[in-house]
């Protein structure tokens, strides 16, 4: 998902230090990087969160209009099993780990974007300040 936001004037710098801070703050191990057009941040093993993957947050553009980027990424193929077959099989064990996978991403994007547009709102008019 990704939102967008004009006319702020927010420091992209503390934006991406406050996000990495909300990540570690999940027990995230959390790895943060500037680009060319803005910052991004790679997170992963949550032991709050047990997604299947890893967390990509990425932050473009100038402090007057920018764009981020929330994004879940996996790491391995998906296996097509009929599910009968499966949980005959595995005893249900992988269906349940993709539930509860999809389950807290769910419950991490939630408090990802409350936190983020609560951040904007403390940060507008940060960049003049710098």
């Amino acid at each position: 998902m990704e939102k967008k936001w004009v006319n702020k004037q927010v420091s992209l710098a503390t934006l991406a230090a406050r996000i990495g801070e909300f990540l570690k703050n999940k027990d995230f191990e959390a790895i943060k990087g500037q680009t060319k057009n803005g910052y991004e941040i790679f997170a992963g093993n949550s032991p709050q969160f047990k997604i299947d993957g890893y967390i990509n947050v990425t932050i473009e553009g100038e402090p007057n209009n920018f764009s981020v980027k929330f994004e879940h990424c996996t790491l391995r193929k998906k296996r097509y099993f009929p599910v009968l077959f499966s949980t005959l099989i595995f005893g249900g064990y992988p269906l349940i780990k993709s539930m509860k996978s999809a389950e807290d991403w769910i419950r991490l994007k939630r408090d990802f974007w409350t936190y983020v547009d609560n951040v904007i709102l403390q940060l507008t008019g940060s960049e003049n300040q710098s």
